[in-house]
C-alpha cells in the first residue's frame, strides 16, 4: 500500500496507516478492512471516504493479480465522484483504471484514462495522481518500443515529484526511468536508477517494487555477462514475488529466468520457466506479457524440434499481437478535418490554424468587435467546438474578483491551459456555475495584457465530458495568443 495525499479527511488517513501496516503481514486481512470501509463509506453517502479507500484497496490487489476484481466498483466510483464534485477521486480512479486497460494492453483506453487523470491532477493541483498519470502515459510509449518518448515523460514526471517525499512514486519513477535507460543503451545510468528504486523500495517497505528493482537488476547483470550476479538477483525477485503473490513481476522474472536456462544450456528449464510464466499472465489477463511467453515458447519448441508445438505457440502470439493493436487503435481521430471548399483534400485543424494565423494584419485593421467575433468563429470551426467565450476580468459581463475570487487566483497562478475533460470536477465549479458554458466540457486559458492578467478564453465543447488532447491544448494556446492582440 502507500500514502494518500491528501486522504479524504485526517481520520482516512489515519485509519488507512494502521490498515498498511497490516498489509505487511497479513495483505488477506488488509483487504478485508479496507473492503469494510469501502462499504460504510458508500452506504453512509461518503463518496470522497470510499473512492479513497477503494483507490487505497486497488493499490494493496493490483500487484496480487487482482484489479480486474474491482474494475465495476472502480467505474461505479468514478460516476459518483463526477456527481459529487469531488475531483481529486476521480482523478485516483482514472489513474487505478488506466492501470487496469494498461495491464490488459488497451493501450487506447489506457491513454485516454491516464490523460484524463493527469488533466484533472494539473487544473487541482494534485502532484501524486499527477506524476503518476505521466508515469503511465511514459508506459505507453514503452509498450510501443518508443523508448525515448517514453523516457521523457518519465523525465518530466521527475520533475514533478522533486524535493517530495513520497517512497512509492520515487520508487515506481526510478525503475521506469532505468528502464527507458536499459533499452536506449545506456547501462551505468540503468543500474543506476534500479539501485535508487531498490533503496526507495526498502526505505517505503514496498515488496512489489523492491522484487522488481532485482528483476532489472539481473536483467542488466545479464547484458554485462555476470551470470552469478544474474542468477541471484533473479533468485531473489522470483522468492519474492513467489511469497508476496505478484503474478506480474514472477512471469516478468520467469521471462529473465529463461534467459539465464539458456545461457547455461538448460532448454528444458528454459521451457518450464516459459510456460509457468505463460500461465501467470493468462491468470491475470494480461495480453502482453501472454504474447511474450508465446513467442518465446515458439522459438524453444522450434529449437526442441516440436514443429506443431512452435507453430501453435506463434498463432496465439499472433493473435495477441493483433488484438493488442487492434485495442490500441483510437476510437475516433482526434480533430476531424473538414472537407476543403471546392472538393478538394480535407483541410486539417492545423492547416486553419495556419491560416487564421496569417490572417493577423488583417484582423488587426478591423474594428476589435468584429475581430473577435471572426476569432471566436474560426476557433469552434478548427477545434469542434459549440462556443467560444471570452471573459474579461473586471469589465461588465466578465470574471470578478469579488464574485469569483478562487477563479481568478487560479488562473493567476497556473498561467497555462486548463484541461476540463469533466466540467462538474471543476474546481471552482460552484462559483462559476451561474457563467454561460459552465455545465460544458472545455478548455480554459488565461489571457494576459503584458504580466497582467486580462482575463480567461473558453472553448467549450457541446457535451458534458471530452477527452481533450495534447494536440488540443496546444492549438488552443495558439488561439489565445491571437485573442490577447484583440482583446
Amino acid at each position: 500500500m502507500f500514502t494518500l495525499l491528501p486522504a479524504a479527511s485526517e481520520a482516512l488517513a489515519g485509519t488507512l496507516g494502521r490498515i498498511a501496516q497490516v498489509a505487511h503481514r497479513h495483505p488477506a486481512a488488509a483487504d478485508r478492512l479496507l473492503e469494510a470501509l469501502c462499504a460504510q463509506a458508500f452506504d453512509a453517502g461518503d463518496t470522497a471516504v470510499g473512492a479513497d479507500a477503494l483507490y487505497a484497496r486497488f493499490g494493496l490487489l493490483e500487484p496480487r493479480g487482482r484489479a480486474l476484481e474491482l474494475l465495476p466498483a472502480l467505474e461505479q466510483a468514478g460516476a459518483l465522484a463526477a456527481a459529487g464534485h469531488f475531483p481529486i477521486q476521480a482523478a485516483r480512479v482514472c489513474e487505478a483504471l488506466g492501470r487496469i486497460a494498461y495491464q490488459q494492453g488497451e493501450y487506447q483506453l489506457a491513454g485516454e484514462q491516464w490523460s484524463r487523470a493527469l488533466d484533472l491532477a494539473e487544473v487541482n493541483g494534485h502532484l501524486q495522481t499527477g506524476v503518476a498519470a505521466r508515469i503511465g502515459l511514459g508506459q505507453i510509449h514503452y509498450a510501443q518500443a518508443d523508448w525515448s518518448r517514453g523516457l521523457r515523460h518519465m523525465r518530466d514526471a521527475a520533475e514533478q515529484l522533486a524535493g517530495t517525499d513520497d517512497s512509492y512514486l520515487a520508487a515506481k519513477l526510478a525503475l521506469n526511468i532505468g528502464v527507458g535507460s536499459f533499452e536506449t543503451g545506456d547501462l551505468p545510468a540503468a543500474e543506476r536508477h534500479f539501485s535508487h528504486g531498490l533503496a526507495a523500495a526498502r526505505r517505503g517497505r514496498h515488496r512489489v517494487f523492491e522484487a522488481e528493482a532485482h528483476w532489472h537488476l539481473a536483467r542488466a547483470a545479464l547484458a554485462r555477462q555476470r551470470m552469478d550476479w544474474a542468477v541471484a538477483d533473479c533468485r531473489l525477485a522470483l522468492d519474492i514475488a513467489a511469497r508476496q503473490g505478484y503474478p506480474w513481476l514472477e512471469a516478468a522474472a520467469s521471462r529473465t529466468w529463461t534467459e539465464i536456462a539458456l545461457a547455461r544450456g538448460d532448454n528444458a528449464a528454459a521451457v518450464r520457466s516459459t510456460r509457468h510464466g505463460l500461465a501467470l499472465a493468462q491468470r491475470i489477463q494480461a495480453r502482453a506479457q501472454a504474447r511474450q511467453a508465446h513467442l518465446q515458447l515458439a522459438q524453444l519448441l522450434q529449437a526442441e524440434g516440436d514443429a506443431e508445438g512452435a507453430l501453435e505457440h506463434l498463432w496465439q502470439h499472433l493473435a495477441l499481437q493483433s488484438e493488442i493493436e487492434r485495442l490500441s487503435l483510437p476510437a475516433r481521430a482526434t480533430l476531424a478535418a473538414p472537407p476543403a471548399e471546392g472538393g478538394g483534400a480535407p483541410v486539417t485543424p492545423e492547416e486553419q490554424l495556419l491560416h487564421l494565423c496569417g490572417q493577423r494584419q488583417r484582423l488587426a485593421s478591423s474594428p476589435p468587435t468584429a475581430a473577435r467575433a471572426e476569432l471566436q468563429a474560426a476557433s469552434a470551426r478548427i477545434l469542434g467546438l459549440m462556443r467560444v467565450l471570452h471573459w474579461p476580468v473586471d469589465q461588465p459581463g466578465g470574471l470578478s474578483r469579488t464574485e469569483q475570487p478562487r477563479y481568478v487566483d487560479l488562473l493567476s497562478r497556473h498561467g497555462a491551459p486548463l484541461a476540463l475533460p469533466d466540467a462538474a470536477l471543476h474546481p471552482c465549479h460552484a462559483e462559476l456555475a451561474p457563467l454561460e458554458g459552465a455545465s460544458q466540457a472545455r478548455i480554459e486559458v488565461p489571457l494576459y495584457d503584458g504580466a497582467q492578467l486580462a482575463g480567461a478564453l473558453w472553448l467549450v465543447d457541446a457535451r458534458a465530458t471530452r477527452a481533450w488532447t495534447r494536440q488540443e491544448l496546444l492549438i488552443a494556446s495558439q488561439l489565445a495568443l491571437l485573442f490577447e492582440r484583440f482583446a
